[in-house]
């Protein structure tokens, strides 16, 4: 039986396969977006189109925070251009998609039915999951574990010390990091391991599927763009997220204290890793990963699901 998951999430190029795979591979319950790579009601907009393009009509997007807990809303167009999906042109009959800001309500909703043993996966900034963390206090027993695309012990993505969706919002990641809830983290210490090859648009491309032909699009469009692309491929970050859920095995884990740099804006987003308390950390951190496994497993998946002639 598969695992069932909350999501939280920017779409994105790398937020859509990392949708795709949990599609795929976990009991995806709904979706909740918040502003990250672009603007709440285009990331809102992404993932239900992504979701129909799926054929999974039945799994519902609810739209969250439009802008970071205290500072101005920071999108990464220059990598997902103006829509967050620039390279695959939508059809026509999925341009139009309203998404109601209902996130915080929703998931209230949803978590007052659990009362352990929620998995939550969130793959943009961490804006909807502190929000609702300090908001419903009183629901975070529900939570087993938290699973979350961000952050770097050495190094950034958007300045030279941080990660970009910790820089977007660092107030919230800072207060999840502190929370004390059950969290792994996956950042760019792996992330940029995991290199996914350019032979793999020829790969989607023979899916035969408009699945294959949107991811076709979109990483022609992200290999281009992601400014840590090379000859040799491109990070494509989130769906480590989902892996980490799934096969915890394929990466090793350090239990680690971290807090998040708020106040110097010359290193906004650092993660900081604070000497070894007397009481164990909530955190788990990956500091290194199987790739090779990761990616056999990733294709299998895809294909499984995704490809016309589901053959490995």
């Amino acid at each position: 039986m598969p695992q069932s998951v909350y999501l939280d999430m920017d779409p994105g190029h790398d937020d859509v396969l990392a949708l795709l795979v949990a599609l795929a591979s976990l009991e995806v319950e709904g979706v909740t977006t918040v502003a990250g790579n672009q603007t709440v009601d285009k990331t809102g907009r992404n993932a239900r189109r992504v979701l129909d393009i799926a054929h999974y009509k039945t799994i519902s997007v609810h739209g969250g925070s439009a802008h970071p807990l205290f500072r101005p809303l920071v999108t990464a167009g220059h990598v997902h251009g103006s829509t967050g999906l620039d390279g695959y042109q939508i059809p026509a009959g999925l341009r139009h998609v309203d998404i109601a800001a209902d996130a915080q309500a929703w998931l209230a909703s949803e978590f007052s039915r659990h009362s352990s043993g929620i998995t939550w996966v969130a793959t943009g900034p961490l804006t909807n999951v502190a929000a609702f963390l300090m908001g419903h206090n009183h629901l975070i027993p529900s939570i087993a574990q938290l699973v979350i695309m961000g952050g770097a012990l050495h190094g950034g993505n958007i300045t030279a010390h941080a990660e970009f969706n910790f820089y977007v919002d660092p107030d919230a990641a800072h207060w999840v990091m502190t929370s004390g809830i059950p969290i792994r983290l996956v950042g760019l210490d792996v992330t940029h391991q995991a290199l996914l090859s350019p032979q793999a648009l020829d790969r989607f491309a023979g899916f035969g599927t408009e699945v294959g032909h949107m991811l076709h699009d979109l990483f022609a469009f992200y290999f281009e763009h992601e400014p840590h692309a090379s000859p040799q491929g491109t990070p494509v970050h989130d769906v480590l997220a989902v892996a980490a859920v799934v096969h915890p095995e394929f990466f090793i884990w350090r239990r680690l204290h971290l807090l998040v740099e708020r106040c110097r804006e010359d290193r906004r987003g650092q993660v900081i890793i604070v000497p070894e308390e007397a009481a164990p950390s909530s955190v788990e951190v990956a500091i290194d990963i199987d790739s090779e496994r990761f990616f056999k497993w990733m294709w299998e998946v895809l294909i499984s699901r995704y490809a016309a002639d589901p053959i490995v």
